[in-house]
């Protein structure tokens, strides 16, 4: 049975997500954005073994633990082939005033052993996880579910109540609705959504209680 550990990294409060499958013994990283050493103490307090790093969108608060956790365990790093335009730019992956204010910016220059496509199945740690892009907070956003569990992981695509910013580079306010309308509202109402930053919630209290899309509905 999956078993989930959610570590808030960061000055922003980031949510770095551990996947652990118990029969494996294996885990997954979904967005470790700071505090590296914080990440490997729950890998060690839980006795797991990382097998692979997964970016939601490539902004330094998801990222900047990346490049220590890739030498300590060399991992391979999976994200959006659409974010590419994020990673290749830091002033994209450091958005003002964040890069000025960063002194050790050659942490956020990464590199990406796996370019995803929407649809993709992956099959990693022993989980089946399925690439959702979800663009509009970044343009190569994506977000991961995993059916067998039926939970996903929106990044800043969807929070609790909530939608992420679009006044960062490549953001669109209008592609992100879509992507929660048109990928993530379709999902399960049952599933768990483990956001970016802040609590979970689940696809069915969002279609209910999420101002921001009940809102553009209603202009349509």
């Amino acid at each position: 049975m999956l078993q989930i550990k959610r570590c808030e990294v960061g000055p922003l409060q980031a949510n770095c997500y551990l996947l652990g499958n118990p029969e494996t013994g294996e885990a997954l990283l979904i967005d470790p954005g700071a505090e590296a050493e914080k990440i490997k103490q729950t890998l060690r307090e839980e006795g797991w073994k990382p097998v692979a790093i997964l970016l939601t969108h490539g902004h330094f608060d998801h990222v900047g633990a990346v490049k220590n956790l890739v030498t300590e365990y060399h991992l391979p790093v999976y994200a959006a082939e659409a974010e590419r335009v994020i990673f290749e730019d830091l002033h994209n992956v450091l958005p003002q005033p964040f890069y000025e204010q960063t002194k050790k910016r050659d942490l956020y220059l990464l590199s990406v052993q796996r370019w995803l496509k929407d649809g993709e199945l992956l099959e990693l740690a022993g989980l089946y996880v399925t690439c959702i892009a979800t663009p509009g907070h970044t343009i190569g956003g994506m977000s991961f579910f995993l059916p067998v569990e039926k939970c996903v992981f929106s990044g800043d695509t969807l929070f609790l109540e909530n939608v992420g910013n679009t006044l960062f580079p490549t953001g669109d306010e209008q592609t992100l609705y879509h992507s929660i309308r048109e990928k993530l509202y379709t999902l399960p109402d049952e599933t768990r959504v483990f956001p970016g930053h802040g609590p979970a919630t689940t696809i069915e209290y969002e279609k209910r209680y999420n101002m921001f899309c009940r809102e553009i509905k209603k202009k349509k």
